[in-house]
């Protein structure tokens, strides 16, 4: 078991050990915001006909290379094409059809006057300028060709790439299956939402909060009843959780008191500890353990720490099992525009405001830092990285912002 490691040594313990969940086939209009797990190869061109980009006149361009204000050519109007219609006759010598958006060029016309470009007197036309072959006609395959791969493998589905598909025909498509997370709340004194508070008693926050970041991140959760602090009980739930999910997070339990039982609880379940304790505040007593290639990540009970660390740890680490990006954070130089007195002795996650203003990034704390302040966690849109033996940050520092999940964030 390694003990008191960086957080760089657990994700790379974690990287080690991550779950394959496999493919799955979904309806199209389902898989937004899933990960492609297979190419996505165009079977037919778009468009799939040379097709006019406007409403007009299809002709041939060559019987209006003489054309001019002062001697403009005639042309005949022998038939009208519109948007889902198909020409019923060719264009020949000296005529023209009339033509809407999107609709399919008749054969032997090559180009596309424009309605306001022309001057109509009947069953005719009169064309002032030339034109050239191909001018205001969109050719096949101009977007896709056929055979092209538009679409890569690992690729988040937007709503452009849903239209794209349906655009190619595809009513379904191969995706990466969501990670089944199991979400375990430890602790005597949770009481779930919805009964009366009672004395010494606290509302079960991190069960609902945890598995709304599984969400966030790419998973499926599946929060489970509330377990008390004993480690029978707690081994016992580990147990069919990973029987049931790809991966089992819990909250509680984690630390060094009497009750924190969740260690010995792994080991009672059969598991390996990987790792106990990480190098960051909060979220000190994050525990790890494994067991037929599945692993138990076991975070904090304050529900601050317990939120920052599933962001630093386990969201990267479903969002792999989801086939998505690395989930790493993104980072920004920002300037401390507030100062925050304290000292760090280990590595200190800042929850903290950044705001864009002058052409740079200002940081202000966001209220109280303790690991079990919830509130500092709504208000926050970054965490300051603050590097382990760093004395206080007076106004003016320079410091290293990680930007949080737009879900993450009050603004969005």
């Amino acid at each position: 078991m390694k003990q008191a490691i960086s957080m760089e040594m657990a994700l790379e313990t974690l990287a080690r050990y991550v779950p394959g969940t496999g493919s799955e086939e979904v309806s199209v209009v389902d898989a937004f915001e899933r990960i492609l797990a297979k190419d996505i190869v165009a079977g037919i061109s778009l468009p799939p006909f040379r097709r006019s980009p406007l409403d007009g006149y299809a002709l041939r361009a060559a019987d209006t290379i003489d054309a001019s204000r002062e001697t403009p050519v005639v042309m005949r109007v022998v038939d009208a094409v519109f948007a889902g219609q198909v020409a019923t006759m060719p264009i020949g010598l000296g005529e023209a059809m009339s033509i809407t958006t999107g609709a399919p060029m008749p054969e032997g016309s090559d180009c596309v006057v424009k309605f306001e470009d022309i001057v109509r007197d009947g069953e005719t036309i009169a064309v002032s300028s030339p034109f050239a072959t191909g001018e205001n006609v969109v050719p096949q395959g101009e977007d896709v060709a056929e055979g092209e791969t538009v679409i890569n493998r690992g690729s988040n589905i937007t709503p452009a790439v849903v239209g794209l598909l349906v655009s190619l025909g595809l009513d379904r498509v191969q995706v990466f299956k969501k990670p089944r997370v199991g979400v375990l709340s430890i602790g005597d004194e949770l009481l779930e939402v919805g009964h009366p508070l009672r004395p010494g008693k606290i509302y079960n926050s991190n069960l609902y909060a945890l598995s709304l970041q599984v969400k966030e991140a790419g998973g499926l959760a599946f929060p489970n009843e509330t377990l008390s602090d004993s480690t029978g009980d707690i081994a016992r739930a580990l147990e069919r959780a990973m029987a049931d999910y790809d991966l089992v997070v819990t909250t509680g339990g984690a630390s060094v008191g009497s009750k924190d039982l969740v260690r010995d609880a792994i080991r009672l379940s059969g598991a390996g500890i990987l790792f106990w304790k990480v190098g960051m505040k909060p979220g000190t007593p994050a525990v790890c353990g494994e067991k037929d290639g599945k692993l138990i990540i076991g975070l904090s009970g304050n529900p601050s720490a317990a939120m920052i660390t599933f962001l630093m740890l386990v969201r990267p680490l479903i969002r792999t099992m989801a086939g998505k990006e690395s989930g790493a954070l993104p980072e920004v130089s920002a300037v401390m525009k507030r100062p925050f007195h304290k000292t760090s002795s280990q590595r200190r996650l800042l929850r903290s405001l950044v705001a864009w203003e002058n052409g740079r990034y200002f940081a202000i704390p966001a209220g109280i830092q303790s690991p079990g302040a919830l509130k500092s966690m709504v208000e926050c849109n970054a965490l300051i990285d603050i590097p382990a033996g760093h004395g206080p940050l007076e106004v003016g520092a320079e410091v290293k912002a990680l930007l949080l999940p737009p879900p993450y964030c009050l603004q969005g």
